[in-house]
């Protein structure tokens, strides 16, 4: 009889972050139930996901609420492993409870976290990681971070975010915008860097579409930036939306201007929807993107941003649809099935 596994997890990101890393379980058979605790329940459309919410309240309660739910269920039901994300601090929350009970854990890294467990501050969190089962990263400047910081390499694990490819593809349909971003409006992530590249390049006569998809607290900033600098016909402020695939089927690049990230989400599926991504050079997106399909940029520099575009968006776009053709014969890296196959190395099931 194949084994079957009972996996919690315990997590505090966005919610329809978390059910897109909750969706390689259903590419495990052996995986037979997957318990989410989180302050609120996450979507409903995976079959395996039983939610389990403490709900919300203040930092400190909502740290005390979860250690309480994931000691309650860990006492009183059996589960195979605890999967921890962000260890700063849910995830370390999630491995206390974990080993006074004998349970396997597992830490994710996923973005700032990789930074915060560096810091003075951050040192019982490090422990966390030294002391997981296993530890999963999104690249290799991660992986070398951890292992310059005493984590066992053989613990460590990169973990691509996978991509369901039937709902991110390419299409031959009319392009409305020759660039778009995903992502929230916040400092971090600078639109203001994109909305800038814009208006240069409209000064140097190239006038590019430019679509931002996300809500956030400095939209009304960012359309006054774009009013002021007279390309507020140029830039299209999209609102938060569920059909990204839609509107990724509708450009030709996709462009990023964080100042820190893991590996997105979204720049993982606008490759796999054949977008040429144009990138800031930050946390792991290196190991993912290079001059064969991609570009990289520096965070904060508007001009080799816009010189960057303006090369993709020369009049006969050969670099563009070239590197195009490289992201299309990479798409099978970013499959289900390549992340299933590293969970089921972490869950100890090949």
């Amino acid at each position: 009889m194949a084994k079957k596994l009972t996996v919690l997890c315990a997590a505090k990101l966005h919610a329809n972050q978390l059910e897109r890393h909750m969706e390689l379980f259903d590419h495990i058979p052996e995986v037979e139930k997957v318990i989410v605790v989180r302050h609120e329940g996450i979507g409903t459309r995976l079959d395996k996901v039983e939610n389990r919410p403490f709900g919300s309240a203040s930092r400190g309660t909502n740290a005390v609420n979860m250690y309480r739910a994931i000691s309650r269920i860990l006492t009183h039901e059996k589960v195979d492993w605890v999967l921890g994300f962000n260890p700063v601090p849910w995830g370390t929350i999630a491995a206390t409870a974990a080993r006074r009970r004998g349970v396997p854990n597992c830490l994710s890294l996923i973005g700032m976290d990789f930074l915060q467990v560096q810091r003075w501050w951050g040192r019982p969190f490090l422990n966390a990681v030294r002391k997981a089962d296993a530890i999963t990263v999104t690249g290799k400047r991660m992986t070398d971070g951890l292992v310059a910081c005493g984590v066992e390499p053989e613990r460590i694990f990169v973990l691509p975010h996978s991509i369901d490819m039937g709902r991110f593809s390419p299409s031959d349909q009319d392009k409305q915008f020759d660039i778009i971003s995903v992502g929230q409006l916040i400092t971090r992530k600078r639109m203001d860097v994109l909305i800038d590249a814009i208006s240069e390049l409209a000064q140097r006569g190239t006038r590019l579409r430019l679509g931002i998809l996300g809500k956030g607290e400095l939209e009304g900033e960012l359309r006054a930036r774009a009013q002021a600098s007279g390309v507020a016909d140029l830039v299209e402020f999209l609102g938060y939306r569920d059909d990204v695939e839609a509107v990724l089927k509708s450009a030709k690049v996709f462009s990023l201007a964080s100042e820190w990230e893991g590996v997105p989400f979204a720049m993982m599926e606008a490759m796999a929807s054949g977008l040429v991504p144009v990138v800031t050079n930050v946390g792991t997106i290196g190991d993912w993107i290079s001059e064969d399909n991609g570009r990289l940029v520096p965070v904060g520099d508007v001009r080799v941003l816009a010189d960057t575009w303006q090369e993709l968006f020369a009049d006969d776009e050969a670099v563009r649809k070239q590197l195009a053709r490289t992201v299309l014969e990479q798409r099978e890296l970013l499959n289900f099935e390549t992340g299933a196959r590293v969970w089921r190395q972490i869950l100890r099931l090949d």
